[in-house]
């Protein structure tokens, strides 16, 4: 029977197959992000979200709280900023010859 749960629950069975999805919890979490979000995106953050948690730490009421935060990319470490021997001069004020 196909429910509007069913692409979480596949979701959920593409990351633990051995594991039982938990269609009651998907339910009560999901069901307020289901009504302001595309399926898409939610499908999207959940993926996300039981890739980048530890099995152990399952936990949907988070997810939930922190929809959103869960597929963006991860930031990218800034190179720190070089300057020339000459651009040290002129903040220095020395004439460049």
């Amino acid at each position: 029977m196909r429910t509007w749960l069913n692409p979480y629950g596949k979701v959920w069975y593409r990351a633990y197959p051995d594991a039982a999805v938990p269609y009651r919890q998907l339910a009560h979490f999901l069901k307020p992000l289901a009504k302001a979000h595309p399926e898409e995106r939610i499908v999207a953050e959940l993926t996300a979200y039981l890739r980048k948690t530890h099995p152990r730490f399952l936990n949907l009421a988070k997810f939930a709280a922190t929809f959103g935060s869960w597929s963006r990319p991860e930031p990218q470490a800034r190179r720190p900023y070089t300057q020339s021997a000459d651009d040290a001069d002129r903040k220095a004020g020395i004439p460049i010859p």
